[in-house]
């Protein structure tokens, strides 16, 4: 078999091998691969167009349900690949949890006086985290004492972790799992009363409704079991930060490493 397949991921890390993985399935399967991976407000048209094929990885209903909402009709959700994708703010774990607890806890004089700064680093202007975390602002009044959410991206997440990590400084960020930094630092999550963030998502394979109905019915049913967990996502990520392995290359190497459950998807 060499029917090409276009696969649309998210440009950044913990996407990117999670859409690997199903490249890898594809490529195994017989199948040639195109992958085209952009910002979450430029690949979701594509998707509706039918210009992507299939998408990894869509967390549903909460993180990505902005977009999806717009082209539900024209789409179809294959399989959870795996559960508990969720976003939240975070802070070290040397930050005492008697002081800072809650995302509430941050409006607090005496907590704001030990903040290194009371600027967040954010991502992207499109992910789901970006949005919400500038409804917490909001929500939680942390405007009003001062705090300022910021655009950025992955890299800029990463720099500031590591750095005020390393100061040991207080500080917040806005973080997700799958990540890699939550296996590499102590970060706790703050609890969210308000629930500003949605609960953990499926991060899910989709497709284009049509493009779905033109793959061999080996395709669909072996695509219709790949799973696996937050853990071996951040297991992969972590390849592609911290060891320099391409997002393939990483997928190819949890693989190899979970051989018994390759084949059962394949089998």
């Amino acid at each position: 078999m060499t029917d090409r397949v276009v696969l649309g991921r998210i440009d950044e890390s913990f996407h990117q091998v999670v859409a690997a993985v199903v490249e890898e399935v594809l490529l195994r399967l017989g199948h040639s691969v195109e992958v085209r991976e952009g910002p979450h407000p430029q690949m979701y048209p594509l998707l509706e167009r039918g210009e992507l094929q299939l998408f990894a990885d869509s967390w549903l209903p909460g993180g990505h349900g902005v977009y999806w909402d717009q082209i539900c009709d024209r789409v179809v959700e294959i399989v959870p690949l795996f559960n508990g994708a969720r976003f939240f703010w975070a802070v070290p774990g040397y930050v005492p949890a008697n002081e800072v607890a809650t995302l509430e806890d941050l409006a607090r004089p005496e907590v704001i006086e030990r903040m290194a700064t009371l600027v967040v680093q954010g991502t992207t202007p499109g992910a789901g985290l970006t949005m919400r975390s500038q409804q917490l602002v909001r929500d939680y009044g942390l405007d009003k004492a001062g705090w300022h959410h910021v655009i950025g991206d992955l890299q800029a997440i990463i720099r500031t972790i590591d750095e005020r990590i390393a100061a040991k400084e207080w500080f917040v960020t806005p973080l997700w799992q799958p990540q890699y930094l939550n296996d590499v630092h102590d970060l706790r999550p703050l609890d969210d009363p308000l629930g500003v963030f949605p609960p953990p998502d499926r991060a899910s394979l989709v497709a284009h409704r049509a493009a779905f109905d033109w793959l061999p019915a080996r395709t669909r049913d072996v695509l219709g079991r790949v799973r696996f967990t937050v853990a071996d996502v951040n297991t992969m990520d972590r390849a592609v930060n911290l060891d320099g392995r391409d997002p393939l290359t990483a997928a190819r190497a949890w693989m190899t490493g979970h051989a018994d459950t390759v084949r059962a998807w394949l089998d």
